[in-house]
């Protein structure tokens, strides 16, 4: 037996021992939290800490090892071979360690762990009850980790590994997944603390210790995202930053029901009401972080999201260690729920207890409408074919969320605690009504907008404008009371980038032509060619010229070792715009030109009409991460008309030089014979689970062939992207100087 296994062994068994310890310890405190008898620590209370430092220390010790293996090409151990290859670079093979499910178990198992030690520090009366519940919690991790446990052998010694996913390789890779996991491990604190609050019969003493945990967890599990979108947006070349994939969604719903929850503690701190409600969100919070490793890891969602892992058979282990967290926590809540008491909350009266209240109900009813459309195939699958939501029900169910948000953070700032004279409201709030209606006006002149996207622009505005007063006015008394405002001046800012971006960006898909110039959106484009790099991602070089800029661009299209095609957009960042230019095809000669055919865009499952033909996208090929293969670009696609019915798979061929060119389907009609219709694959949007095809005419009209190098982008000014994510930025610093303070006022 290897060392990392036999250390994970020995963290199991130091996690039993930590747990007997504990539990007969709890048994031994009286309902104030005090040992009975001796004055110091008993026995049990020693052995569950010893324990428990025992198996912190295995675990680090697995770590550590496991590191080693990666970074001396100990390719004899699977893992190892299937992520790591002797041409990444220093900075992506320590990305490996989470890159895969078996390494990122042990590396989430880590940080729960050595969050559990400090955690211990601060505990106080609380330490012996939660530490019983994080010993169940760090049990059924070593037990995932002995079921897929990244020390496998594969009974040889392979030269060289299969390399990190392309879609992997990039610096956000090195940073995203640890915030997140990170994020994951402190939403698990709340959760026991609230067990052993429930334990203990203490309904408020719990809060102050849950306090710096949950901003932490928010603050988190919030940049985790945030960082995933910059990356889509950045890196992934579909133009986008947020596109509703099921495993996406997986982190936010949690994100929202821990915000939901830090609202709660906050009128609770306050005022004592929301006892019972704060209870259920630290437990559904930690409950829907394990759904999300489920949905993630179980393969149930394999065919629904890019970003789902192969099924190492952990579907049962997952289930039963979701089931038995949610099986306690409703169990004890249950026991207690006559014995908590209930301080009624007067909506009657218009103070910042209520606007608090509100924020925690929009919070929870997103997640819960997300919760259902994410669940879809689950849902869907227990009365016949799995099937998802398309994700415009996600834009549709959260856009009124957004808008109640948006006037939340507009109205609640200028709230007291105690009701007083509300007199003074209306003044306060005229001068953000005013502000708002008019950048609302002025933004409408550059674009129409939905009457539903109006509300919301004007809230969001409002939002903007209520929080810029109140930041300025609490900036002048005092910086340190500045990180609600700030935090909410940020989300202001996201709320109508959101819209401007969605609604006012221009883009064009355009053919360039070897050093011939073309005309577009303003600026003046020329495709200058391809220039070799020694790793093989060749770059594009697309000069462009216009509206007071010069610049040369550099997109990539490259074929990975794997033969998969890898694009990666160039991105200009404005103040105000951005250019954003995603290479889609190059066409070195020999190839088709798709530009006079009609366009058709489905999302897996959709149908749409053409000519009188019903096409319907069926299913692409998609293989796992986890098996280090390459995506199969293919997709089968359904055309009926008049009761005749044709299946048809079109392809995309890569060329070794990096270019790529489609290789049509063809489609024999039966009613007339001598006609065809050849349909093509342009474009494959995993992200989004969408297809474009091409339908070159019926027979007489079959594709032309290029005759010179050209090469397909789709140019586009993204405004409002830039302020986007300064908003964001601004959220994570106001989190940050509420975290800090919470820290202090609890140390």
């Amino acid at each position: 037996m290897d060392i990392g296994r036999f250390a994970i062994l020995v963290a199991l068994v130091a996690a039993v021992i930590s747990f007997l310890g504990y539990y007969m310890a709890a048994r031994d405190e009286n309902e104030s939290g005090k040992r009975k008898g001796s004055k110091g620590p008993g026995f049990f209370l020693d052995l569950g800490r010893l324990g428990y430092y025992a198996m912190t220390a295995a675990l680090v010790v697995a770590g550590i090892y496991l590191y080693y293996l990666i970074l001396n090409n100990q390719f004899q151990f699977k893992y190892v071979y299937q992520y790591t290859s002797k041409d990444l670079s220093f900075g992506l093979l320590l990305s490996t360690f989470w890159a895969g499910q078996e390494g990122s178990f042990l590396f989430w198992a880590i940080l729960i762990a050595v969050s559990g030690f400090i955690f211990m520090k601060k505990a106080g009366v609380f330490e012996v009850k939660s530490m019983v519940f994080l010993n169940i919690v760090m049990g059924f991790f070593l037990v995932l980790l002995i079921k897929a446990s990244p020390f496998a052998l594969l009974g040889g010694f392979p030269p060289d590994g299969s390399g990190l996913n392309p879609l992997l390789q990039n610096f956000w890779m090195i940073i995203h997944p640890p915030i997140l996991f990170i994020g994951y491990a402190a939403i698990t604190f709340p959760f026991i603390l609230a067990m052993a609050a429930l334990w203990n019969k203490d309904y408020d003493g719990w809060l102050e210790k849950s306090l710096p945990w949950t901003v932490f967890s928010s603050l988190t599990l919030g940049a985790g995202i945030i960082i995933g979108a910059f990356w889509a947006y950045e890196t992934l070349g579909w133009g986008g930053y947020w596109g509703w994939d099921p495993v996406e969604n997986s982190s936010l719903i949690p994100w929202l029901t821990i915000l939901a929850l830090l609202h709660g503690l906050l009128v609770q701190r306050r005022t004592k009401a929301l006892r019972k409600t704060n209870f259920v969100l630290a437990i559904l919070s930690f409950v829907l972080v394990l759904y999300a490793t489920f949905l993630t890891r179980s393969g149930v969602l394999e065919d629904f999201s890019v970003h789902s892992f192969q099924d190492l058979g952990l579907i049962s282990y997952l289930l039963i260690f979701m089931l038995v967290v949610l099986g306690l926590g409703v169990a004890l809540f249950v026991a207690r729920s006559k014995d908590i008491p209930v301080q009624a909350v007067n909506l009657s009266n218009l103070n910042r207890e209520n606007g608090l209240m509100g924020s925690l109900i929009v919070f929870s009813a997103s997640a819960f409408l997300t919760f259902l459309g994410t669940s879809s195939p689950i849902i869907t699958g227990f009365f016949g074919s799995p099937s998802q939501v398309a994700t415009s029900f996600y834009d549709k169910v959260n856009l009124p969320v957004g808008i109640l948000m948006a006037l939340l953070l507009g109205i609640a700032p200028l709230l007291l605690w105690v009701e007083k004279d509300m007199k003074s409201l209306p003044r306060k709030l005229m001068v953000p009504i005013i502000l708002a209606a008019l950048a609302t006006l002025v933004t409408m002149m550059f674009g129409t907008l939905e009457i539903s996207e109006i509300l919301f622009l004007l809230a969001g505005y409002f939002a903007f404008c209520t929080n810029t007063i109140v930041l300025i006015k609490n900036w002048k008394v005092n910086w340190r009371n500045i990180a609600g405002p700030l935090s909410h001046f940020g989300v202001g800012i996201v709320l109508v980038s959101i819209i401007i971006a969605g609604n006012f960006a221009a883009d064009e898909r355009v053919i360039l032509e070897l050093g011939q110039p073309l005309e577009v959106l303003g600026q003046k484009l020329t495709y200058q060619g391809i220039q070799a790099r020694p790793d093989g991602k060749d770059v594009l070089k697309i000069q462009v010229e216009g509206a007071g800029e010069s610049y040369t661009a550099t997109p990539r299209l490259y074929l990975t070792k794997n033969s998969e095609s890898m694009r990666e957009p160039f991105v200009k960042p404005g103040i105000i715009t951005d250019t954003y230019i995603s290479p889609l095809e190059r066409r070195a000669g020999g190839g088709h030109d798709h530009g006079s055919d009609q366009h058709l865009t489905l999302t897996k499952g959709e149908s749409k009409v053409m000519d009188g033909y019903m096409v319907t996208f069926l299913r692409y090929h998609m293989t796992p991460h986890d098996d280090g293969a390459s995506f199969q670009v293919g997709a089968v696609i359904k055309m009926e008309k008049d009761g005749a019915v044709y299946t048809a798979t079109p392809l995309m061929i890569m060329e070794q030089s990096g270019g790529r060119r489609s290789q049509p389907a063809i489609i024999n009609l039966k009613s007339e014979p001598k006609k065809t219709i050849h349909v093509s694959l342009l474009n494959v949007q995993a992200d989004q689970k969408k297809v474009e095809l091409s339908f070159a005419g019926l027979g007489e009209n079959a594709p032309a062939p290029v005759q010179t190098e050209q090469l397909v982008v789709e140019f586009s000014k993204k405004p409002f992207m830039s302020l986007l994510w300064l908003g964001t930025v601004l959220l994570c610093i106001g989190t940050i100087i509420a975290f800090t303070q919470r820290i202090k006022t609890t140390a």
